[in-house]
């Protein structure tokens, strides 16, 4: 520690500053604290920082001197304690620090190997191991009167060889908790992964250990998950921590916050303009389709326009655009690749909803005809994909609407979905039928490869009813 060239700083400051300089000492009584990085902050409340303390990393959590705040402190600290003596993994205090009427609960450092980070390096097929040691974990707290309330996968770390649950302060004690109650905690962790990566319902109730019924597991995860994926998908309309609304003269939206000063330049430049001199890829009365290169950026401009007074109309109660960017979000929240949305805007003319527009990153690759043509191994990776995303749409219960060839695309080898403006997420009690349809669809007007389609098909329907089979439990 140079505590030469670091300054000092209180713990009110640190409280009182979301950009405080760091690194800083905090000097509590005889203790030394160094304060490296701020990790999560709750004006007026408290602040979580990653520090050092006596040469050992630390997790430094203060609380601000307010009632409320002392509070949640004592119930941390509270908690811990319990989860320590029931035998359940979790970070363990390793000092309590005071500072005028501020306090600070100091954590062992767990590292940064949470359980999202883990299921981001991981493929489908590799996913049970995760998920069954997070069950088996889930089912100890449930066991010891514990239940992670905001159980979501930043809230797992692990270390020294076994998953820890953090965030004590989410964690509520009881001495048993109800059946339906802990059934929809488990569903909640279950449904933050990919519908393809999950074991049998049978393995995952085996793992849990409580006694739960699998039909009811059932049930459960299909409810949670679609509350979970209606909750998620509105954010896409508010402004929070991803996404920003847009308001610029005539245009109205929402973009990706981390990707506003570019939007900015699409807006200050005029998207009409840049289609204008874009790369046209389509040109057609219902949509202008672009690629432009704006600050080293390959982007693809779709602009929905109007034909006729009855489509304006039509558009004040159906915004294409709009759809096309709720369908991404939600398409990401299944673990189904698309490219990225970067926003969607419309105009207003003479009060009405007029052109709209939508912009996404753009994604260069191969279609499933070319790829049948090269053979081998990537052709029957790619039509196992197809089948993968077939299978997520009939566990998901939503639809694609238009499963042609040239609306699906392979970037590296990997599935991406195209043309979201008709999927819809809501289908009803038609969708057997409608991805009968469209699974025939997909190996229609193959030209000028159209001998290629029968085998390719069958191949297609073979991993089909393979991963069906696999997950005939979840339906």
């Amino acid at each position: 520690m140079q505590s030469a060239t670091v300054p000092s700083v209180t713990m009110k400051a640190l409280l009182e500053n979301r950009q405080p300089q760091l690194p800083a000492l905090l000097q509590c009584g005889e203790r030394t604290c160094e304060v490296l990085s701020l990790l999560r902050f709750f004006p007026g409340r408290r602040a979580v920082f990653a520090a050092r303390l006596e040469g050992c990393e630390v997790i430094l959590k203060l609380y601000a001197n307010d009632p409320k705040a002392h509070r949640e402190l004592e119930d941390e600290a509270h908690v811990l304690r319990e989860l320590k003596a029931k035998g359940v993994a979790a970070p363990g205090i390793v000092a309590s620090l005071e500072e005028g009427e501020e306090r600070a609960l100091v954590l062992a450092h767990l590292g940064k190997r949470s359980a999202k980070s883990v299921q981001a390096s991981l493929p489908l097929e590799d996913c049970y191991q995760l998920i069954t040691e997070l069950v088996v974990l889930t089912g100890q707290m449930h066991a010891a009167g514990a239940m992670q309330e905001d159980i979501h996968l930043d809230n797992f770390l692990f270390a020294d060889g076994r998953w820890h649950a953090i965030d004590a302060g989410g964690i509520k004690l009881a001495t048993r908790f109800p059946v339906n109650q802990r059934l929809n905690n488990l569903a909640l962790l279950l449904a933050q992964f990919s519908p393809l990566s999950l074991p049998s319902v049978d393995q995952i109730v085996q793992c849990y250990g409580q006694g739960a019924q699998p039909q009811d597991l059932v049930k459960v995860l299909k409810k949670v998950r679609a509350q979970r994926l209606k909750r998620l998908v509105k954010k896409a309309l508010r402004d929070c921590t991803e996404f920003v609304r847009i308001e610029e003269g005539a245009l109205q939206g929402m973009a990706r916050r981390e990707e506003k000063t570019l939007v900015d330049t699409l807006l200050s430049t005029g998207l009409d303009t840049l289609l204008e001199s874009s790369e046209l890829l389509k040109d057609g009365n219902s949509a202008t389709v672009g690629r432009v290169t704006l600050q080293g950026e390959t982007l693809v401009i779709k602009r929905y326009n109007v034909k006729s007074a009855i489509k304006r109309l039509g558009r004040q109660f159906r915004s294409r655009a709009r759809n096309s960017w709720m369908n991404a979000a939600y398409l990401g929240l299944v673990h189904v690749a698309t490219p990225r949305a970067v926003c969607y805007l419309s105009s207003r003319k003479a009060g009405l909803k007029d052109r709209e527009y939508l912009i996404c990153r753009n994604v260069s690759g191969e279609m499933l005809p070319e790829i049948c043509e090269q053979g081998g191994d990537k052709r029957l990776s790619a039509l196992r994909q197809m089948a993968d995303f077939f299978v997520t749409m009939e566990l998901m219960q939503f639809s694609h609407g238009d499963s042609k060839y040239t609306n699906f695309l392979f970037h590296d080898g990997e599935l991406q979905v195209l043309d979201l403006d008709g999927m819809e997420r809501h289908p009803g009690g038609r969708l057997a039928d409608d991805l009968a349809q469209q699974r025939q669809r997909l190996f229609k007007s193959w030209k000028p490869r159209e001998s290629l389609a029968p085998a390719a098909e069958d191949d297609f329907l073979a991993f089909y009813h393979k991963r069906k089979a696999a997950l005939e439990s979840w339906l």
